[in-house]
């Protein structure tokens, strides 16, 4: 039973560097989640169309990702949202596990002057606060990474439609995003419409 209850020492420590893996933005769910710094784009073997000339009635236009990412404000909100919850959890269970290590280390040194009865009661304790500590951790890490998942699936689907209005508006056939992957590996500054984008998002989405 002291052998499993050292094991606890380390526990500890990995789930520190599990929160903080998430906390930099590691997937917890799936790496084939889609980044949360990125938008939606096609994928890259999608034909790109052919602008003949002026005369085809066609317009082009492209936007850089990761500068919208960075400056639509209801997404930078949303991670903020998300990332507040997260160190909110990551306090919570730091304060427990802390506890939890300090009368670990307690018992560790008392444990030779204790009787036997007495011993194994505080070892069975210490092993269920170990149990409910993994449960909580897993818990938390379940319930942030089906929230980041969530968050995910909303901006899809939001963008999909912006995406779709501003091309409207603008009178625009096709519109690319420049970012890996893309597709898109040159674009001239005059098709870039990144800055209307943005402005017309944070119009449209002021929180």
């Amino acid at each position: 039973m002291i052998h499993q209850l050292l094991k606890a020492l380390l526990f500890v420590a990995v789930f520190g560097l599990t929160a903080w893996a998430v906390l930099e933005g590691t997937r917890t769910c799936s790496d084939a989640s889609p980044d949360l710094n990125s938008l939606p784009v096609q994928p890259a073997d999608a034909g790109v169309p052919v602008v003949g000339g002026p005369n085809n009635g066609l317009s082009m236009a492209y936007i850089r990702s990761e500068e919208v990412a960075r400056d639509f404000r209801w997404m930078a909100l949303q991670k903020d949202a998300l990332k507040a919850r997260l160190q909110k959890a990551e306090k919570e269970w730091e304060g427990e596990a802390s506890r939890f290590q300090k009368d670990l280390q307690d018992f560790q040194r008392k444990a030779a002057g204790m009787g036997e009865s007495q011993r194994q009661m505080t070892e069975q304790s210490l092993a269920r606060r170990q149990q409910n500590l993994e449960q909580m951790r897993d818990g938390m890490v379940a319930e942030l990474a089906k929230a980041e998942e969530s968050l995910d699936t909303r901006l899809r689907s939001l963008m999909d439609g912006e995406f779709k209005a501003f091309a409207q508006k603008e009178g625009i056939d096709y519109l690319w995003a420049q970012q890996p992957g893309s597709g898109l590996l040159y674009g001239d500054s005059a098709r870039d419409r990144t800055r209307h984008f943005v402005e017309f998002l944070n119009e449209r989405h002021p929180r």
